[in-house]
């Protein structure tokens, strides 16, 4: 027996404006809702994202960068990681984006939630509009909506606003790349706009990738000739490149010279977070390692040995895989969407499937970018989507119920199999795992499954009931919504992690014992190395209140670790931002205690156990017992940041770190090594001292008095934007030290050498974006003159 079609076909045109609009409006209000009541911990007070980036990374320099913003000054360079950094052209600041504006009106962790929220309704509002624009019902647009904004995927990255942001904006470009191919010219401004803000907020990874499938789009989708497609795309990528300008050349600038333009150098990080064929099983089932150490999960069983799982969950469900199915097949015109889905999912197996690494050494810059596994991003993306088309064929009774009783059947045998002896000790044999583990990895797979299939079953009743007229249409439909919302809240709700706001506000105690110590803390004195630790030492009440990734985080805050001293204008020895090449080496060989006093490395902290030698009983400072944390003295006592060389040593070639760091006359402080191609370099001073009478991060000012020429070493990184100057204007060249560090030659006398940092093509690039502003704008006003024109003659 056939069911009467909806009175709104997919695309259909009906009755007055007014009640069309009243029908998209609740349907937008529905949608959103249904997004807020599942991101309730974005938007709740007292709460912070306290899971991995967003905690330790993002939030901490989010906070630096407007408490530099408040007092009216540009942050350009980043003193508190490394030996300091260039700060505009690091991936993830975003300080040209428009979610800055947020910090002036919130508390940066308030700003932070504010923004990832703003991002999950753009995950929602796009599908929604692509999905009118590619001419869905309001139903089909609905459900592409919620797939999308509560797709596992997007629920994970709500702990890196880098990626999410960027991710969440996919089809809004596509819906506005349509519009350009379809409509007049003047429309390449909308897609431009967008893309230009995926590289403003310093995503470039995703902003390349946005150029494919862009590329791929039009392929598929150009309705006229391809030469006239082909012009509006290079327009679009040409007026895109000019309106982020002001933040691609700054980056650019970055990337040049650093390990990440080194494929090479890149390989091992670039495959590290290949997404395991066996994850692909979680977009069907999940969650997998539920009340389980997800780091040991993703060691063992899905190929990731160090940092655990990129992305928590996959998860989009037998609900949203079966209706993407139906859209593939009765939405030919969408097959841009598939193939775009499939290759995305091809490319994020990385060193499983074989095309990323084709793609690593062929495609021009590919090799720069990381995590091949980011691009499940794009799959989540073009199922949702596809899943709206199949929604509006499930409307238009074109799917047999049949196809979800059998998907019920399989998800079911599947989680009785998984629950078996035979299951776990299979998994013990094949991945080399502890009985328990795999035991438990089995259980949840297996119950996981259950759910699954309980998903499907449901859709198969739903469908039944509606054909054989036990349920009316409206009602069965709105049942099968329904039942996608929970089949995708069970599964992702606890891929995203809030916590107290006390937690990324405490002051950890051993700040407090350093700063005893020391006085008033600022940078340019001294540098802290906390080393990294496998294990979490936490209270059990915490661990019980903050969940595992919780109680990482409050640790590391506590071990003053990452870009949480920017917050305590603490300087940290240790990198994240930082991709200098000369650097990754010093660190690769090794950094012993002499090596690092060389750069200026005062104290350590690490477990109690790693300091149970005598040797360093003097050396103790302070220890936080509950935390299992120690804080310790360098038992090599410091160099200076800044001082005049006693021997300073002529090279003109590049000077290998790990060599340097093998020099015991280096190691004592003794020799410099100072990579110029001038013939010589002053002797050892007699006599001198260097003193520095003001650190600030783009401008220190050092007071040099030597009674002859003598090379002064200031402990802080080499980079092209630094130059250095006297108190006369005249201009001094800064020579590379030590492979990492910067040195001058200063005359005899009393002088002040200045030290001034100005981004590389900062300038240049702001001049670019005014450029690409200026051209927006002259062709919105031209595009309304020729409206009105056109009006008038009519």
């Amino acid at each position: 027996m056939s069911v009467p079609a909806f009175h709104e076909k997919p695309g259909a045109e009906q009755g007055p404006v007014a009640r069309r609009w009243s029908h998209t409006g609740l349907a937008v209000a529905a949608l959103l809702g249904v997004t807020l009541a599942f991101y309730h911990g974005l938007w709740q007070p007292d709460l912070v994202l306290i899971k991995r980036e967003a905690y330790r990374y993002f939030l901490p320099l989010k906070q630096h960068l407007i408490e530099r913003l408040s007092t009216g000054e540009l942050p350009q360079w980043f003193p508190y990681e490394a030996l300091g950094c260039p700060f505009l052209g690091v991936s993830g600041i975003g300080i040209f984006h428009p979610f800055t504006a947020l910090y002036f009106l919130l508390p940066a962790p308030d700003a932070y939630r504010a923004s990832t929220l703003v991002s999950c309704l753009l995950a929602a509002l796009g599908a929604f509009t692509l999905g009118r624009v590619l001419n869905f019902s309001r139903a089909g647009a609905l459900i592409a909506g919620i797939a999308f904004a509560l797709s596992g995927y997007i629920a994970s990255l709500t702990e890196n606003i880098l990626y999410l942001y960027s991710l969440c904006t996919l089809p809004f470009f596509c819906a506005a790349l349509e519009k350009a191919l379809e409509e007049s010219r003047v429309w390449i401004v909308a897609p431009a706009a967008v893309w230009a803000i995926v590289f403003l907020g310093g995503d470039m990874q995703t902003g390349y990738y946005f150029g494919f499938i862009a590329l791929l789009w039009v392929a598929g989708r150009a309705p006229g000739s391809y030469r006239e497609a082909g012009l509006r795309l290079v327009l679009t990528g040409g007026l895109t490149a000019l309106l982020a300008g002001v933040q691609l050349g700054p980056t650019w600038a970055s990337f040049i010279g650093s390990e990440r333009a080194d494929p090479a150098w890149f390989h091992e990080q670039v495959l590290r977070w290949s997404t395991h064929p066996l994850r692909l099983l979680t977009i069907a089932a999940s969650p997998i390692g539920e009340g389980l150490n997800l780091a040991l999960v993703a060691r063992f069983f899905f190929g990731n040995p160090d940092y655990g799982l990129w992305a928590e969950s996959l998860y989009l469900g037998v609900p949203v895989t079966g209706l993407a199915l139906l859209g593939v097949w009765h939405r030919r015109d969408l097959r841009v969407l598939a193939l775009l889905g499939a290759l995305a999912l091809l490319l994020s197996l990385g060193r499983y499937g074989g095309l990323y690494e084709i793609f690593y050494h062929v495609v021009p810059f590919w090799s720069a970018f990381r995590y091949p596994e980011k691009l499940m991003g794009v799959v989540s993306f073009a199922a949702a989507m596809l899943a709206g088309a199949g929604f509006d064929a499930l409307r238009a009774n074109k799917v047999r119920p049949l196809y979800w009783f059998a998907a019920a059947l399989l998800c079911a045998g599947a989680g009785f199999s998984l629950r078996t002896d035979a299951a776990s000790t299979w998994a013990v044999t094949s991945f080399s795992s502890a009985e328990s583990l795999a035991r438990g990895v089995t259980s949840a797979a297996g119950l996981a499954f259950f759910y699954s299939a309980a998903a499907a079953g449901g859709f198969w009743l739903i469908l039944v009931g509606i054909r054989r007229r036990y349920l009316h249409e409206s009602s069965g439909l709105g049942a099968l919504t329904a039942l996608l919302i929970l089949d995708l809240s069970r599964a992702n709700l606890g891929a995203y992690h809030t916590g107290p706001v006390q937690t990324a506000t405490f002051t950890p105690p051993l700040l407090q014992a350093i700063a005893a110590r020391e006085g008033k803390l600022q940078p340019g004195r001294f540098r802290l190395v906390s080393i990294p630790e496998t294990m979490v030492a936490l209270p059990p009440h915490i661990r019980q209140s903050l969940g595992y990734d919780g109680v990482t985080s409050v640790e590391r805050r506590q071990a003053l670790d990452l870009e949480h001293n920017a917050q305590f204008h603490l300087e940290s020895a240790r990198r994240y931002l930082d991709f200098s090449a000369a650097f990754a080496v010093l660190l690769q060989h090794g950094v012993g205690f002499e090596a690092a006093a060389r750069y200026n490395v005062a104290y350590y902290i690490s477990r109690r156990g790693r300091w149970t030698d005598p040797q360093f009983a003097q050396a103790y400072v302070a220890d936080l017992p509950e935390y299992d944390l120690t804080l310790v003295r360098n038992p090599a006592p410091a160099k200076s940041r800044v001082y005049l060389s006693r021997q300073p040593e002529r090279t003109a070639l590049p000077v290998d770190p790990a060599t340097l760091i093998a020099r015991s006359d280096f190691l004592n402080g003794e020799v410099d090594v100072i990579e110029t191609s001038a013939a010589q370099l002053p002797g050892p001073p007699h006599e001198g001292t260097a003193t520095i009478e003001r650190y600030a991060p783009e401008e220190v000012r050092v007071r040099v008095e030597t009674a002859q020429p003598a090379v002064l070493i200031l402990l802080d990184s080499f980079d092209k934007g630094w130059t250095a100057t006297l108190e006369s204007g005249t201009t001094l060249p800064i020579l590379r030290a030590n492979a990492l560090v910067r040195a001058v030659v200063v005359p005899s006398g009393a002088h002040v050498v200045t030290f001034s940092y100005q981004t590389p093509l900062l300038t240049a690039g702001a001049w670019v974006s005014l450029t690409g502003m200026l051209l927006c704008i002259g062709f919105l006003t031209h595009a309304r003159w020729r409206a009105r024109s056109a009006s008038v003659d009519t």
